[in-house]
């Protein structure tokens, strides 16, 4: 399971500011952290994205957790990784509730709980994470974390496909193998609420 994180995102997925809205000032000192992260410069950079994520900065708190994660300036620590990304997923940064996700469902740096695994790759997957729509899509076909559900699965995985995940296709054809037309209808007429709506209504 882990390779399909480490293929979703980047070493610490630099550049990306994920939406957020940030003052110029904010803005120029994340551009300082990239450039000195790419250089090499940890502990640089951590000084430059520490202060910004204390001040609760959502991209600079998704920074710090992943540095706490791979042990970049900082000694690796997951449990210290999981609160940076508990604080930014708080705030909707969607990569942070992706994380915290895969943490739960792991166990990593935190106790397994399927439950909160749900409800964050839920979050993630509503703002189109392809990723977080193919777990919560395996674990609904599961029943992990939420009772068994193949018609949702069928649903997040269908999502995650049209985001570009390259196992979605696959999997939703497994899962729609074992649905009744009735049940196919209900999830294709899911599918297209879900979309026409911008993702504001998918359940």
């Amino acid at each position: 399971m882990h390779y399909r994180m480490r293929l979703m995102v980047s070493a610490l997925g630099i550049g990306l500011l994920c939406g957020t809205a940030l003052t110029t000032a904010r803005a120029s000192s994340l551009y300082d952290f990239y450039a000195a992260y790419n250089q090499g410069d940890y502990a640089g950079a951590a000084a430059i994205v520490e202060p910004l994520a204390r001040k609760g900065n959502a991209e600079a708190q998704y920074q710090m957790a992943s540095m706490f994660e791979r042990g970049k300036a900082f000694n690796k620590d997951l449990a210290a990784a999981v609160k940076w990304y508990s604080a930014a997923a708080e705030q909707g940064h969607p990569l942070a509730q992706m994380h915290l996700a895969y943490a739960h469902e792991w166990g990593q740096g935190v106790e397994k709980n399927y439950f909160q695994a749900v409800k964050w790759y839920r979050k993630a997957a509503l703002q189109k994470n392809a990723f977080a729509a193919y777990e919560i899509a395996t674990l609904l076909y599961r029943g992990k974390g939420a009772d068994r559900d193949p018609v949702m699965a069928a649903v997040m995985a269908h999502l995650a496909e049209d985001n570009g995940w390259k196992d979605a296709a696959e999997f939703r054809e497994k899962i729609e193998a074992g649905l009744s037309n009735e049940q196919r209808e209900h999830a294709e007429a899911l599918f297209a609420q879900c979309l026409k709506s911008d993702y504001q209504y998918c359940q």
